[in-house]
């Protein structure tokens, strides 16, 4: 199952060696030859579909909606969100009421038909979520909002919208000064409670203070616990929403300019969600399990849904490597044509990123970054389709050494061990989105969120009945210097 030919080179080490930077010895020699004969392998790598029911995401945009694709299936995103209370936050003095209340949803993009028409639904939450960084199931996609919010309570709110606001003219869609939202009316009960929670004070240090609004904490635990946000009726688009506000309009007295009388003056108090307070978005997807059984193909699709799980051939590469030196090992994997014919066609991830399938969870927990030795990032290339790894031979070098005084304590042990670690040599090929500074660093790494897809070679069919040729290669280059 390997194809296997030799390279007389014939070139000086230093320059065999520029293939990785940290070119990795596997056994330890010293040569007294000028040069040294490299040689190639190559290795077939198997693939297969995988479901991911959830994934982490502490992402700063919410996304909203439902859509159908023939492929794909039906996919729904809904969220959970809180409002910040900024320290010693305060409304204008001598308040009278609140007149309204607005949340609004402003949205950069979406996905799908700008003209399907959605209703929205906003239900307010029965139990405060207790966010201290512990917890990191908050941060699944899975999460299940029914713990916060009682389903039998009437909703808070409802509004018919669609993603391109028609009442809304043309001509002010193609400004500047507009941002794509929907405003939804909390109605006159959610001011009135509001106002009765602002309205009690306390006497602190001599001063009388509101300490439901001190900070964020006692807001949302005496005012607003926070809002769960889905839709109720419709489909055909995503929103991916990038600022949320809750807007008071509030009256209160104040003297004119001329300080002679008392006038009643209507003002807009904003409050947002940010970073320092609660926010998740779950998403569902039906339909994937066909895809996971197709043997044609693998495939990747987001947000949560399917990624590559990819089995590299260690054992065969240890039994015929284990003493060489790997100066470079390569893998491709090539994106099918899209065969899609909807008028919607999801987009291409732009990045994957190959991790351990042990280390997947870990890594995003963590906030890792690739370091190009258990965690590699690719880029999808438009001109050849394909997404390519390299510098692997740093992770060959380290599954070697792991599995290596597990391989030497004998076959029955060796064999239990592998029970015990099934995904030992399994790698996932996740789409993700990526962060970097002013210079072009990559900084963070994110599971991708929006709406993408794609179908790559490989697959039960490809590992089992294809020529050799045409299944995926790991391509490596090694040397196997003579020793004195």
């Amino acid at each position: 199952m390997k194809l296997k030919f030799l390279a007389a080179l014939g070139f000086i080490a230093a320059t065999l060696y520029s293939c990785d930077d940290e070119t990795t010895g596997i056994g330890q020699f010293i040569s007294n030859e000028e040069f040294i004969q490299a040689k190639a392998d190559s290795y077939t790598v198997e693939t297969e579909s995988h479901l991911l029911d959830s994934v982490y995401s502490r992402s700063t945009t919410a996304y909203l909606g439902k859509f159908t694709d023939e492929n794909y299936g039906t996919f729904t995103s809904d969220f959970l969100v809180q409002i910040n209370c900024p320290e010693n936050f305060s409304l204008p003095d001598r308040l009278q009421s609140i007149d309204e209340a607005t949340l609004g949803l402003y949205y950069t993009s979406y996905f799908g038909d700008s003209l399907a028409p959605m209703r929205v639904q906003v239900d307010t939450l029965t139990m405060p979520i207790q966010d201290n960084g512990l917890d990191k199931n908050l941060y699944y996609t899975n999460m299940d909002p029914t713990r916060y919010y009682n389903t039998l309570n009437p909703p808070l709110a409802t509004k018919d919208y669609t993603a391109y606001d028609q009442t809304v003219s043309d001509s002010l869609h193609q400004t500047s000064d507009y941002y794509k939202h929907i405003s939804i009316d909390l109605g006159n009960a959610f001011c009135d409670n509001f106002k009765s929670k602002y309205d009690v004070t306390a006497v602190e240090n001599g001063e009388t203070v509101h300490p439901y609004f001190k900070d964020s904490e006692s807001f949302i635990n005496n005012v607003l616990k926070g809002f769960y946000i889905h839709v109720t009726n419709g489909e055909g688009c995503i929103l991916y929403i990038s600022d949320i506000y809750l807007h008071l309009t509030v009256s209160y007295m104040s003297r004119n300019s001329a300080d002679t009388a008392d006038s009643l003056v209507t003002a807009i108090v904003p409050m947002t969600a940010t970073n320092e307070v609660f926010m998740s978005t779950r998403f569902q997807n039906s339909g994937l399990q066909n895809l996971v059984d197709d043997p044609t193909c693998t495939y990747l699709k987001t947000p949560a849904g399917l990624c590559t799980k990819v089995t590299l051939p260690i054992e065969e590469m240890y039994e015929e490597h284990r003493t060489d030196t790997l100066n470079s090992i390569s893998l491709s994997f090539t994106k099918m044509r899209d065969p899609s014919t909807s008028p919607y066609k999801m987009g291409t991830p732009a990045n994957l990123l190959m991790v351990r399938a042990d280390e997947m969870k870990s890594f995003f927990e963590n906030n890792e970054v690739y370091d190009e030795h258990t965690s590699f990032l690719s880029s999808y290339n438009s001109t050849d389709n394909s997404y390519s790894f390299s510098k692997l031979n740093r992770l060959i070098a380290a599954i070697f050494s792991e599995i290596r005084p597990e391989i030497e304590k004998g076959t029955a042990q060796w064999e239990a061990w592998k029970a015990e670690h099934p995904d030992w040599n399994k790698m996932l090929l996740v789409p993700v989105t990526t962060e970097t500074d002013s210079q072009g660093n990559i900084i963070g790494i994110e599971n991708d969120l929006s709406v993408n897809s794609a179908m790559l070679v490989g697959g039960k069919d490809l590992n089992e009945s294809a020529d050799e040729s045409e299944k995926i290669q790991m391509d490596i280059i090694y040397t196997q210097p003579s020793q004195d």
